[in-house]
């Protein structure tokens, strides 16, 4: 079941329920009216009986026949059944035709209250105690609202009729509110079906109708959604495609290597020069594929187990790692700035995820600024922990600098040294992750600054 008939089904149960509460809860009101209603005309009726059978003595012999003619009238226009007790000995002094016999207890019942309503087989009764100069008397007049129960079996006629036919309407326009309703969800459902990989481009167009509501909203929110997946399809596309370019390159040397080496016997020196580049080709590979999986991942086990840790620390560990691998260039660390103060060197992060951006920028300088010296300055920027990566390399073209994090980017000017052009890309994606604010600051033939502020 879909959600407009959910919605049309539902409103109508609702509206099933709340209605018939609110019938029967009228029409019991109204059969407990009638019912006090006709209460009160057999209680009028008690009285009018005790003067017609009570008071008639005083009425003078001149008028007996006319009274005997009113009382014959008013027990036909009554159609009521009058019964009278002797109150103290319980004896019958006017019988009627119902049969239904009083007991003690019930006349006991009107003696003491009065007067008494109370019902018998659907059949009403009042009893009135009354007394008179010839006694003390009860006076009992029963009968049964043909007219109200004829009243009432109509109007429950009519409350069925109308309850029905309410329900009936109240689905039927239900599902065409519903229609009208999702309708122009129906058309975001039908553009969205339209938009696969080819034409992430596409937008959803937003209604004409003023004001927000929740289509608008929805749409607002798809739009958002395939921004985002424009986005994430392209990087991905992007990725695919250079890093197969990448992976490709090495693969494509290494074999070209091992088939020329092949061709023919070598003496063992020219066996050994083929090894070296095919060792300096597999590294090239091997920090590719490194960099792969550091980007997807795969490397940071634990990428958000935070702890605190020293700076310095992990710059010495950089830098004894650098030294076996560039032994000639020259890398300098000055902490003098921070000596006063070494807790800026403490600081909330993962330990092995800043070790990999520190060593990439290091990495970076090195080679782009190599054989000339590296320097590293530890400083306090306002309470805060600001390292310097310094290089005395060719320089970033200022065009360049915005566009150097960027995934498997390598400038024009730089193609000639070694790189994969994922070492910035995942430095950026880390120091985010930890809310480290990175700036760039370089002069072509002049070098370049790297600054990192931390928390």
């Amino acid at each position: 079941m879909n959600l407009k008939n959910k919605l049309a089904l539902n409103s109508t149960i609702l509206f099933a329920f709340i209605v018939g509460l609110l019938l029967i809860g009228s029409f019991l009101l109204f059969k407990s009216h009638r019912k006090d209603l006709y209460y009160e005309r057999l209680e009028d009726s008690a009285l009018i009986t005790a003067f017609f059978y009570f008071e008639k003595d005083e009425i003078t012999k001149m008028d007996s026949v006319s009274y005997e003619e009113i009382e014959t009238q008013y027990n036909r226009i009554t159609n009521q059944s009058i019964r009278i007790y002797n109150a103290k000995s319980k004896k019958v002094y006017l019988h009627d035709d119902v049969p239904v016999k009083l007991s003690d207890h019930e006349l006991k019942a009107i003696s003491k209250d009065r007067i008494l309503h109370f019902t018998i087989d659907n059949r009403q009764f009042t009893g009135l105690y009354y007394k008179d100069n010839q006694g003390d008397f009860i006076i009992v007049v029963s009968g049964i609202d043909d007219v109200g129960n004829q009243q009432l079996e109509m109007l429950a006629i009519v409350f069925i009729i109308f309850y029905l036919v309410g329900i009936a309407l109240n689905y039927l326009l239900g599902r065409f509110l519903s229609r009208q309703t999702f309708r122009p969800f129906e058309d975001v459902i039908s553009k969205v079906n339209t938009i696969t990989t080819e034409n992430l481009h596409s937008r959803l167009e937003m209604p004409a109708v003023s004001g927000k509501d929740e289509i608008k909203e929805l749409i607002t929110t798809f739009n958002y959604l395939l921004e985002r997946l424009e986005s994430g399809v392209s990087i991905q596309k992007n990725f695919l495609k250079n890093a197969s370019h990448e992976l490709k390159t090495p693969l494509t040397i290494i074999i070209g290597d091992i088939e020329v080496a092949l061709q023919h016997s070598r003496t063992n020196e020219q066996y050994e020069e083929v090894l070296k580049s095919l060792r300096k080709d597999t590294l090239h590979l091997k920090y590719t594929l490194d960099g792969l999986l550091i980007l997807s991942g795969l490397e940071l086990s634990e990428p958000h187990q935070m702890e605190n840790i020293r700076i310095d620390e992990i710059l010495w560990s950089i830098l004894e790692k650098k030294a076996i691998e560039y032994p000639t260039v020259k890398i300098a660390l000055n902490l003098d700035a921070i000596i006063n103060n070494e807790d800026l060197l403490t600081v909330h992060a993962n330990r092995h995820m800043i070790f990999i951006a520190l060593y990439n920028i290091i990495d970076n300088a090195i080679k782009f600024s190599f054989p000339l010296p590296v320097n590293v300055i530890a400083l306090e920027d306002n309470g805060k922990l600001l390292l310097k990566i310094i290089d005395q390399g060719s320089g970033i073209d200022k065009k360049d600098i915005e566009s150097i994090f960027d995934l498997f980017f390598r400038s024009d000017r730089t193609r000639h040294i070694q790189g994969q052009g994922l070492g910035l890309f995942i430095t950026m994606q880390i120091l985010k992750r930890h809310d480290i604010t990175l700036t760039v600051d370089s002069e072509l033939e002049k070098g370049t600054v790297f600054s990192l502020l931390f928390p």
